[in-house]
């Protein structure tokens, strides 16, 4: 171990950074990846998934509901509170820290043919109600089943901890009341793109997912929600779960073309209370087209950056003991014998070496130590850097983790 410095705290900085998951930050999930659970809220019915209703935020006892009616009221945010849910879980694998709650697009198969006669598919997109660039939805709506929002006139940002929550829409319950006062916004899946970056997050383009009036010709503006639209489910974006509500919805579920063993199509196992209730768990779609949710999602990076600074005087002995005489194996690396010794308290004698003469050196390596002189990490150039005696120099060190 060299010399050390202590580093001050302003030659310290620590931020986070946004990071694409796998690379890119888009992923397709669909098969055992993507799995189907019912859930009903009354307790007695027989399934033990009564609980996931307060697990996330959904009205469970009589004095709960009530208060959500009431919450809601002339709202189509009351169309959420429902005795019988879908509960759709993305494995953990195929997402990072975060989805981001604009860019969801997800799809399953219906139990009622299309006009030709073959399985229909709902489509369903994400979307908020505060239109702003935030990674979840920061409005009221979203606090209600998700974590406090920012309050305040906030541009937005992706980076910026907001509810972790997004709402899902579908056309076929009910398009975009947006649509009255802007034809851009016609349907849930309009400004909904694959493969691209959102806006807001590092090299994204400003047209992207973007809760405006149309930026250019090439894109359209996302359809945010209004207090008559109806939202169809709940998206927890920091959990992987996606929660289907609305009884078209639920009752509409083709079941029978999932699996749960992926050998032999479902079948109820329990009788139903309603047309879609059913006594599913972790039911899954074996063809690809059948079931399948696209969406962006980031990891975040944290980064230590740590200015240090080589002063005059200072690390221009080198340190490298091939330099060094086979007299003075650590002590005269680059001087001068000056023909004296000194004896140190445990008796060792070492002869003083004259480094008056050392003018530079070459650093290789930089070491990072705690307080208790323990290393914690080393820092390479891709070349020597020369110190010069009499000439400070200036590193900057960054960490990723």
């Amino acid at each position: 171990m060299g010399k050390l410095k202590n580093i001050q705290p302003q030659q310290k900085l620590i931020k986070t950074e946004l990071v694409p998951f796998l690379g890119n930050g888009w992923t397709a999930t669909t098969g055992t990846s993507l799995t189907f659970t019912a859930a009903q809220r009354n307790a007695t019915n027989g399934r033990a998934f009564s609980n996931l209703y307060s697990s996330f935020s959904l009205p469970t006892t009589c004095a709960q509901t009530e208060s959500y009616r009431s919450t809601w009221v002339n709202n189509g945010m009351s169309g959420l509170m429902q005795s019988e849910v879908i509960v759709v879980n993305i494995d953990s694998t195929n997402y990072g820290e975060l989805i981001d709650g604009r860019t969801i697009k997800f799809s399953f198969p219906a139990l009622t043919p299309n006009a030709s006669g073959r399985r229909a598919i709902h489509t369903l997109y994400s979307s908020y109600y505060e239109p702003k660039p935030f990674s979840s939805d920061n409005s009221f709506e979203a606090a209600y089943f998700g974590n406090p929002i920012i309050r305040g006139n906030v541009v937005g940002s992706p980076g910026l901890a907001s509810s972790n929550r997004a709402f899902l829409f579908s056309d076929t319950i009910a398009g975009p009341t947006l649509s009255g006062t802007n034809a851009n916004t016609a349907s849930w899946s309009s400004g909904w793109q694959t493969s691209v970056i959102p806006t807001g997050y590092e090299g994204s383009s400003t047209d992207t997912f973007r809760f405006i009036d149309t930026v250019s010709t090439s894109n359209t503006p996302k359809a945010y929600a209004q207090s008559g639209d109806i939202p169809v489910g709940i998206c927890y974006l920091d959990m992987g779960f996606m929660v289907i509500t609305h009884p078209t919805l639920v009752n509409d579920f083709c079941y029978s073309c999932g699996t749960i063993d992926g050998l032999s199509a479902y079948t109820h196992d329990i009788t139903p209370t309603t047309a879609g209730a059913s006594g599913f768990t972790n039911l899954y779609f074996t063809a690809s087209t059948s079931a399948s949710s696209q969406y962006y999602s980031f990891e975040k990076e944290w980064c230590l950056t740590v200015n240090i600074v080589a002063d005059s005087g200072e690390f221009y002995v080198t340190e490298n003991q091939t330099a060094a005489s086979a007299e003075a194996p650590y002590y005269g690396a680059g001087g001068k014998n000056t023909g004296m010794q000194f004896k140190t308290p445990f008796g060792d004698v070492y002869n003083i070496w004259n480094m008056s003469d050392v003018g530079s050196t070459f650093i290789t390596e930089i070491g990072l130590y705690d307080d208790r002189n323990q290393l914690l990490a080393i820092a390479k150039p891709d070349r020597p850097i020369k110190k010069l005696k009499d000439t400070p120099t200036n590193f900057t060190l960054k960490m990723k983790f």
